[in-house]
């Protein structure tokens, strides 16, 4: 990479670092410690549990209630105590600055230096991304993870199958989004599977991809076989899918998270941590087969959530904040349909499509999943990057091809 190039991805790298720093210091000086939701809590409780006891459990005695790597992260801070919670909100401060530093690089491989510095705006002064990076949820983890996948499926794409850097990450940092968040096995297969359909000479580099799937197994084993010894079942994405489905799907939902459903169901009381989820699974299941309509009543009303141009929570639904979010979002809404839509009618992109392809299919697939299940401006805030990525392409000069990887900014 230029010298040029590498200053301005560490200027970008520290605009957003400062944006987030700042705020999470700021809401320090007022909360302090404080967790402003159940999640946290319970993030906070499994990683304090390994720490202190060895054992990843929360406090009411669940093994499986959510995937590992995030707790595994937050175990190295739980050990300090309160001031561990400060010290993991700014390293995911430096996490998200990171995705903006990442996602200049890849705009700027995928579609030139402008292309590279628009997205990486974009994703610095993301309201949202900000507001997320002051709590311990998976969503700054998991979006840094899940753009660093795209931008190998891009590299290892652009470079015709031939990187095997890029195929290591791949084969990687698809296992680690779903041990992130177990909603992300809905989109790894396909990105296997769309790699495969785009990548040239597809006799010799479509096998390549199986080292993917491998790699997939062998890093799930040890938390399957973890949960066997431990629950009596696999256990692959947790034991916490059909409790949401429920909250999703059952009698009461409207769209939005309200789990006291567990303590007023009589049905549920006695039962064990995988004996509840596949009780309230099959019960989810049955109810969307007696009313389909009030299924694709409630897609609606989750779509309209995940994508809300201002956030759900009241205190924020008011006033300059919620004026911010919203103009922000607008904005890169329309910008990247229209970088999206302007890759379809150029037949001379098809290096464009092929990078939208990759963009798209995580917001599309994540979109849709969260249209059965809970739908929150929170499912949406790891999307936002390749929205960025996407709005960025209105600025490259389409009338040329992208730079050959290895030639551009990016390398």
């Amino acid at each position: 990479m230029k010298a040029s190039a590498l200053r301005l991805g560490w200027l970008l790298f520290a605009i957003a670092l400062a944006l987030r720093a700042t705020w999470i210091l700021w809401r320090w000086t007022t909360d302090g410690a404080d967790f402003s939701y159940d999640d946290e809590l319970l993030h906070w409780q499994l990683a304090d549990h390994l720490v202190h006891d060895g054992t990843l459990i929360s406090d009411d005695g669940r093994y499986a209630a959510r995937m590992p790597i995030y707790p595994l992260f937050l175990a190295l801070f739980a050990w300090i105590g309160q001031a561990g919670v400060l010290l993991a909100r700014l390293v995911q401060a430096i996490l998200g600055a990171a995705t903006a530093g990442l996602a200049y690089r890849l705009g700027a491989a995928a579609g030139g230096r402008r292309a590279g510095i628009a997205a990486s705006l974009l994703i610095c002064f993301d309201p949202f991304g900000v507001f997320f990076s002051n709590l311990l949820l998976t969503e700054v983890l998991f979006t840094l993870v899940a753009v660093g996948l795209v931008a190998c499926a891009w590299r290892w794409l652009a470079r015709s199958g031939g990187c095997r850097w890029s195929l290591t990450g791949l084969a990687l940092l698809g296992p680690a989004a779903i041990m992130t968040r177990a909603s992300a096995a809905a989109w790894i297969p396909l990105l296997w599977a769309l790699l495969a359909a785009l990548v040239p000479k597809r006799r010799r580099n479509v096998p390549r991809l199986l080292l993917c799937p491998i790699a997939l197994i062998v890093l799930l084993l040890p938390w399957g076989l973890r949960n066997k010894a431990t629950l009596g079942s696999y256990a692959w994405l947790s034991a916490n899918g059909g409790v949401t489905l429920y909250d999703a799907q059952g009698p009461q939902a409207d769209g939005s998270s309200d789990q006291s459903f567990l303590a007023e169901l009589p049905e549920l009381r006695g039962l064990d941590e995988v004996t509840l989820d596949r009780t309230l699974q099959q019960m989810a299941i049955d109810e969307m087969s007696r009313d389909p309509w009030n299924v694709l009543r409630l897609a609606g009303v989750k779509f309209l959530r995940t994508w809300s141009l201002t956030p759900h929570v009241e205190e924020h639904r008011t006033g300059a904040a919620a004026w911010a979010c919203a103009i922000y979002t607008l904005a890169v809404l329309i910008a990247g349909l229209i970088g999206g839509a302007g890759s379809l009618f150029r037949r001379s992109m098809q290096r464009f499509r092929q990078y939208h392809a990759l963009l798209w299919l995580p917001i599309i697939c994540f979109t849709l999943l969260h249209c059965v299940y809970i739908g929150s401006v929170r499912y949406r805030v790891p999307l936002m990057p390749f929205l960025a990525l996407a709005a960025a392409t209105t600025v490259c000069r389409v009338e040329t091809a992208p730079p050959p990887p290895g030639r551009g900014p990016s390398t």
